[in-house]
């Protein structure tokens, strides 16, 4: 059995073909998280793809915005798939997953916010394992909210978001179920996950603690703050067992270094493996010992992202008919739903509709002369007539009657001249051609004495003012310096602008041009800073 998990970045920006794509991973099931689609977005291509049943959870809250998916192969289709970590997503759907533990740590609103941003489908599958049994494997892939350090209560949401997908874990364990939880949990476990370990924030991140405790005792770093030592710590039920789960990578690999799956694609830190892991694959402690590979694949482009994977021993068994989350039950790709676009495509065959009904019950095809009788005696059924024509004015009603003999006028033909005038125009030269001299005859000055002076003055004013216009333009739009060579490679550097909220957004500086990395790689980017303003100062100051 083969898993995957993907933080995509936007499913739509795909530059491959989706079943060229998903063939190339080498998957049964492949999880993506930050799919940044709605119900709305979403089209036949990226929803149906050949070999592959599909199951979608949508941001109810914004556009563009949050959004998993999961694609599982025909070998491999769930018997039940829900959406959401709470049933209140579910309740028209059948074939639920089902089993949401206690959740009277929760009131009732914050769960539908907790699950109103598409940040989980749960699809659960019959397996056959190594040992010849049979049973049930919960998948839940799952996108974690990320942590805005200026708010709040974005940093409770996500821990909230944590407890609810911990308890639902472990509900459906105790089910007896095995479970797999993946995607991007959006926070590192370990010091060996992270390029740059020793910052503060780092250290007492409480996404760490919540996950420290949610892993097996194998798995724990000692280092890390116990939850309980943490007076109303939020991530983190009264019914919660925690410890019911292995990291898959660091159970095969518990010393493997630099196995990041997130770098930041600004600095252009995936050519330095200067990067972080953000993508987990958590399997329950019961099924952890069936697996034989778990791997990173940085090759795998397209996102700030990487996927990773995890084999298992054993094999899926396939549900006859998938469930009805499945996208191949949406009504609008069964053809039973009329999208608003359809209502303007002009259909191939233009014959009325009492026309063809009259024929097939009839059981004969009319002529075409009873056809053109049928349609000049049902005149007024198919064209609305001009009633009101015969009491206006003689004027107005010629102009009418040329509006319905020719199409509407285009733009253009105000600003041409009419065919009337020109040929009146034409027919007049002709007659007083044999009164005018050759056009020959005449010099420029004759022709158009006007407009020989407005040349001239023209090209005499352009000679002197472009030297001058030019001038004042570059006074006004000086632009950014010369780029500055950086100390460590004495390379041109690049020019950047503050984007982050604060006192210095919008301002330019310049910094080295090579990707971020560690101060020890030589190839990585070295510590030159330069503010914009402050070197167009110190020009002006040498002036």
């Amino acid at each position: 059995m083969k898993i995957l998990t993907w933080n995509i970045n936007g499913i739509r920006a795909a530059k491959r073909d989706l079943k060229e794509l998903f063939d190339s991973l080498d998957a049964d099931i492949i999880c993506l998280q930050e799919t940044k689609v709605t119900r709305d977005q979403l089209d036949e291509p990226t929803a149906i793809v050949e070999g592959y049943n599909s199951y979608f959870s949508f941001s109810r809250k914004r556009s563009g915005y949050s959004g998993v998916a999961t694609f599982c192969r025909d070998s491999a289709s769930p018997y039940k798939s829900e959406e959401g970590l709470h049933s209140s997503l579910s309740v028209k759907n059948e074939n639920v997953v089902g089993c949401y533990g206690n959740i009277h740590d929760f009131k009732e609103d914050e769960l539908e916010s907790l699950d109103a941003e598409g940040r989980t489908i749960i699809t659960q599958h019959k397996i056959r394992k190594k040992n010849g049994d049979e049973g049930d494997l919960a998948i839940i892939n799952v996108y974690c909210p990320r942590v805005d350090p200026e708010r709040e209560d974005r940093q409770v949401y996500q821990l909230r978001f944590y407890a609810l997908l911990q308890m639902r874990a472990e509900a459906l364990l105790n089910s007896g179920s095995h479970v797999i939880v993946l995607g991007d949990i959006n926070t590192t476990h370990k010091e060996i996950d992270h390029c740059d370990p020793d910052d503060e924030c780092f250290i007492r991140k409480p996404s760490r603690i919540w996950l420290n405790q949610f892993l097996w005792d194998q798995d724990k770093d000692p280092e890390i703050q116990d939850f309980r030592t943490i007076e109303g710590f939020q991530a983190v039920t009264s019914s919660a067992k925690g410890g019911c789960f292995s990291d898959t990578l660091r159970y095969l690999y518990p010393d493997k270094k630099e196995a990041y799956t997130n770098w930041c694609s600004l600095t252009g830190a995936r050519a330095t493996n200067y990067g972080r892991r953000l993508d987990y694959i958590f399997t329950d402690v019961g099924l952890v010992c069936d697996s034989t590979d778990c791997v990173v694949m940085p090759e795998v482009e397209g996102s700030d992202h990487c996927p990773c994977k995890a084999v298992f021993h054993g094999n899926f068994i396939p549900s006859l008919k998938c469930p009805s989350l499945c996208s191949k039950s949406m009504p609008e790709f069964l053809g039973k739903q009329q999208k608003l676009s359809s209502f303007f495509v002009k259909r191939s065959d233009s014959k009325p509709s009492s026309i063809k009904d009259s024929e097939e019950e009839d059981g004969f095809s009319s002529s075409q002369e009873e056809k053109q009788k049928f349609l000049s005696n049902n005149k007024s059924s198919f064209k609305r007539e001009n009633s009101n024509n015969s009491k206006l004015p003689s004027a107005k009603r010629k102009k009418n009657d040329l509006g319905s003999q020719s199409k509407q006028a285009s733009l253009k033909n105000f600003f041409s001249i009419p065919k009337s005038s020109v040929q009146t125009n034409n027919k007049s030269s002709i007659k007083d051609s044999s009164q005018e001299k050759n056009p020959k005859d005449f010099s420029k000055e004759e022709i158009n004495p006007i407009m020989v002076n407005i040349n001239t003055t023209k090209t005499e004013t352009k000679t002197m003012t472009s030297g001058s216009s030019a001038q004042a333009w570059k006074q006004l739009l000086k632009g950014p310096p010369t780029a500055p060579l950086c100390k460590g490679h004495k390379e041109a550097c690049v020019l950047r602008t503050v984007k982050k909220d604060g006192p210095n957004k919008g301002k330019q500086f310049f910094v080295c041009n090579r990707p971020e990395g560690h101060s020890s790689n030589p190839e990585a980017r070295c510590d030159v800073f330069i503010w914009v303003d402050k070197m167009k100062n110190d020009s002006k100051t040498k002036k």
